[in-house]
This record gives C-alpha cells, sequence and structure tokens, in this order.
C-alpha cells in the first residue's frame, strides 16, 4: 500500500473542492482512495458561522452556564445535534445522525478568527458528487472517505474517523470467519473506512501542515456503487458498549 499527501495552499471559503484537487496535478489512478479532511471540504461549501452573529437562547446560556463554555459555541452546538450525551467544562457531547462528537464536530481551529467551521451539510452527499467527477473527467472509479480527527475514550490524542465515504463499503462484516485458532468470529466488524481515514489524519497532521488531501493506493476495499449513508457506519446508543445505559442530559 501506498501513501500519498497533497499539499494544498491555504484557501479561503467558498471554492470550488474538485478544481483544487485537480490543480494539484496529482495523477490518480483507478482504485485509489482519496481522503479528504471534512473541514477542507466544509470550507469549500462556505459551511462557516461568524460567532458575532450567533443569537443565543436559554436553552444554550444554561448548558453554557452548567459547562464552563461559551454561550455562542453551545448553542451552535445544540442547533447541530439530535441531543446531548453528557458534558465537561468546555465541551459538550453530542449525537448528531447516529454519530458522536463534542460540540457536534464544529472547530475554531485552521479557519479565519472568530468564525466556526461545521461539518458538511451531507458528507455522503459530498463524497459521492466528488466521486462522480474524478469518473466525468479521469474515467476512472476510486474512494472517497471524507475524515475528521477525533478523541478516544482514555486515550491521549486524536486518531481518524470517517464522516462520509463513497466508492467502496465502509464497514465489512466478519462474523463467520475463523480466527488463527479456528474459533468462528462472532461480533467482530471491521471498520475500513475509520481505518483509512486514521491514516489519513495521521499524514494530513492538526496544525499547519497544509495536507487537507491524502491518497491511498492499493488498500484492499470492497468496491460498491450503492448510494452510503451514517446508518451504514453506526449504532444506536442503547447498544453502544460505552453509551449503553448512560442517560442523556435534558433541561
Amino acid at each position: 500500500m501506498e501513501i500519498f499527501p497533497i499539499k494544498i495552499p491555504k484557501k479561503e471559503a467558498g471554492f470550488d473542492l474538485f478544481r483544487t484537487i485537480v490543480e494539484s496535478e496529482f495523477q490518480f489512478q483507478e482504485s485509489d482512495i482519496v481522503v479528504v479532511s471534512s473541514k477542507f471540504v466544509s470550507m469549500s461549501e462556505g459551511s462557516l458561522i461568524d460567532l458575532k452573529n450567533v443569537k443565543v437562547s436559554e436553552r444554550a446560556r444554561a448548558f453554557a452556564s452548567r459547562f464552563k463554555m461559551d454561550e455562542r459555541i453551545a448553542e451552535i452546538s445544540l442547533q447541530e445535534s439530535d441531543y446531548v450525551v453528557s458534558g465537561i467544562p468546555g465541551f459538550l457531547l453530542t449525537i448528531n445522525d447516529g454519530m458522536i462528537a463534542p460540540n457536534a464536530g464544529i472547530d475554531k481551529s485552521n479557519c479565519p478568527p472568530g468564525k466556526i467551521v461545521l461539518y458538511p451539510k451531507d458528507s455522503f452527499k459530498s463524497a459521492k458528487q466528488l466521486r462522480k467527477k474524478f469518473f466525468k473527467k479521469f474515467g476512472i472509479k476510486i474512494g472517497i472517505v471524507i475524515s475528521d480527527s477525533r478523541l478516544m475514550p482514555t486515550r491521549i490524542g486524536c486518531t481518524g474517523i470517517a464522516v462520509g465515504v463513497s466508492g467502496f463499503s465502509p464497514v465489512e462484516d466478519e462474523r463467520g470467519k475463523n480466527d488463527l485458532f479456528g474459533k468462528k468470529l462472532r461480533v467482530t466488524f471491521k471498520a475500513t473506512a475509520d481505518s483509512l481515514a486514521t491514516i489519513g489524519v495521521l499524514i494530513m497532521g492538526e496544525s499547519n501542515e497544509s495536507i487537507p488531501i491524502v491518497v491511498i493506493r492499493g488498500a484492499d476495499v470492497k468496491k460498491t456503487e450503492r448510494n452510503l449513508s451514517m446508518k451504514d457506519m453506526t449504532v444506536s446508543p442503547k447498544i453502544d458498549i460505552y453509551l449503553r445505559g448512560m442517560p442523556v442530559i435534558n433541561f
């Protein structure tokens, strides 16, 4: 397997994502997996909010007071999430579309001062459209992963997670296969897209590396033309090993 970073100069919000990728002059090949930072996708789509324009609700003020956080961040976190699982000083732990994230995945880093960047409006749609543009221009079928960096429970530092996928199965069912000792696997699934996102995030870095795109060549994936969604990659909190039994915060 080969890994290729693509360095892109700093961009202002509202640019053409595909044109920017093409202008890198990287020679893409059939079956490449193109990992794109979710923040880079969001910047291209203009998914930024100016904090000075945020109107704060009473509910957001209550959360902000309880968890000692910026009222405006609390407000946007509530707007962008389906519900709140818990909170710690400075952060709400939220779930949106089946995916758990601190402060609904919004971020203040690597975007203009005074603004925050949201997740792409529809990461799976963005991934599919990008993949179609590759086929139309180059005649190749590739896979797309829109990635984000994420903390893991009890671990220090960020790893990767896929928030949008197109062109291959994001999860592979390993149940029924035998392990090294001949025992059948009963519950194991392989998080293919998340694993590829982690490779991408490792190369992209977390500060000023300016590498929002990573190409992974030679990855063993199961190609699909099926329309994918977050339902292909998530489980209900009611059966999740970390969240099972954890009460949802309500005010």
